[in-house]
């Protein structure tokens, strides 16, 4: 088969395929490592944002269904609430406490309406990773990082709710979350979440909620 085929006199050359000049670089041979794995697309919006880390450690953890709700302690024989603590309506797991809870979506509904975002708060089952991709879409490329921010304290702040009506015998309020949401908004701004700030300036009443 190679009897009729003739060389001539150039000399090989290598070509690298990952560029499209043929030149190799550390960069396209990194990125070379990942091609066909699944990625995680959340991933930029979490760790992207301005957020304390625990906050972050937590969506992450949320977005995987890595918390220590009911359903995840009763696979592994552990005492559960046998409701979810903020409605008492269905069983517990993360994606509900953050969306699907009527808690929830009321807690949502409050902190979006000042911000003239109601339209995004979430309104049927879904998970929060869903939701926060869908929401975010719907906003301009310069209110999506605040809006990322804000749905990182939203979560932590229902997430901490939770955990007081579970640990500490309180009762499900929503005022308490609201206000608790306010203060620690405040706090986010007054620390460098200037992102967040200018979302409550531009989309709101002219006031950083």
């Amino acid at each position: 088969m190679l009897a009729g085929v003739n060389l001539n006199d150039t000399d090989d050359i290598h070509r690298w395929k990952p560029e499209a000049s043929g030149e190799f670089s550390t960069k396209s041979a990194y990125k070379n490592f990942f091609v066909g794995p699944i990625t995680f697309e959340p991933w930029k919006k979490v760790w992207k944002s301005w957020a304390p880390g625990k906050c972050k450690t937590f969506a992450w953890l949320a977005i995987r269904n890595r918390c220590w709700t009911a359903d995840r302690l009763q696979r592994r024989g552990l005492p559960h609430p046998e409701r979810c603590p903020l409605c008492d309506q269905e069983e517990e797991n993360i994606q509900h406490i953050l969306t699907s809870c009527v808690f929830a979506r009321q807690f949502w509904f409050a902190i979006l309406q000042p911000l003239n975002l109601a339209r995004l708060a979430p309104t049927r089952t879904v998970s929060f990773a869903d939701w926060w991709k869908k929401a975010e879409g719907k906003l301009q490329k310069q209110h999506k990082k605040g809006f990322n921010s804000l749905c990182i304290l939203g979560a932590w702040t229902i997430w901490k709710h939770r955990n007081a009506c579970v640990f500490e015998g309180a009762s499900p309020n929503l005022q308490v979350a609201l206000q608790a949401f306010k203060e620690e908004s405040h706090l986010w701004q007054f620390s460098g979440a200037k992102r967040l700030a200018a979302l409550s300036l531009e989309l709101g009443d002219g006031q950083a909620h």
